[in-house]
């Protein structure tokens, strides 16, 4: 008899078209894949363009709470918040039974218990650093904390000669904190 199949929505909470984002959230769903983990992606199409301060994220609020909305109905699992700021996930798990796990919080808590030293590398690095310069600027860390979502295919770079290293990518990091979640209330 086969195991019950947990189901996890992404959200993506911007007002990007799912043909600009397709290829990319495809290959960080194939990145993400777990065992007995069916990953599934929508975005709110609404919002703005980017998340890149507050005022963006509460903007971004409404269309992710009824993203979660629409997932509890549609019968997944969990959800996780693809972005840093975590627009509207305090609003949406008051609202839902479903598990709601923001990416920044996750990392957060991630980076808490993280060993030493760590290295935060924000999202605006991440654009602008090559991967030979990115490897510099982290070398020594024990802890590599990526500030944004949308760079898991940067961690087998960065990890490919040292073995020993963590990096916290928001992304996994906020699955590993959902399906833990998930298997309290099992």
């Amino acid at each position: 008899m086969m195991g019950v199949v947990v189901r996890v929505l992404f959200v993506g909470p911007t007002s990007r078209s799912w043909t600009s984002l397709e290829a990319e959230v495809n290959a960080d769903l194939e990145r993400l894949a777990r065992p007995g983990v069916e990953l599934a992606y929508r975005c709110t199409g609404t919002g703005p363009l980017d998340i890149r301060s507050a005022a963006d994220a509460s903007q971004a609020a409404p269309g992710v709470v009824a993203a979660v909305r629409r997932a509890e109905v549609d019968g997944f699992s969990g959800v996780v918040v693809d972005c840093t700021e975590d627009p509207g996930v305090v609003e949406a798990e008051q609202l839902v039974a479903i598990p709601v796990v923001g990416a920044g919080n996750a990392l957060e808590r991630a980076i808490a218990v993280a060993a030493a030293p760590i290295v935060r590398v924000s999202a605006d690095d991440l654009r602008l650093w090559s991967a030979d310069e990115l490897a510099a600027r982290t070398a020594g860390a024990a802890t590599v904390v990526f500030g944004g979502t949308g760079w898991s295919h940067i961690v087998e770079a960065l990890t490919v000669d040292r073995p020993g290293l963590v990096v916290l990518e928001p992304l996994a990091v906020a699955l590993d904190a959902c399906l833990a979640r998930l298997a309290d209330t099992a």
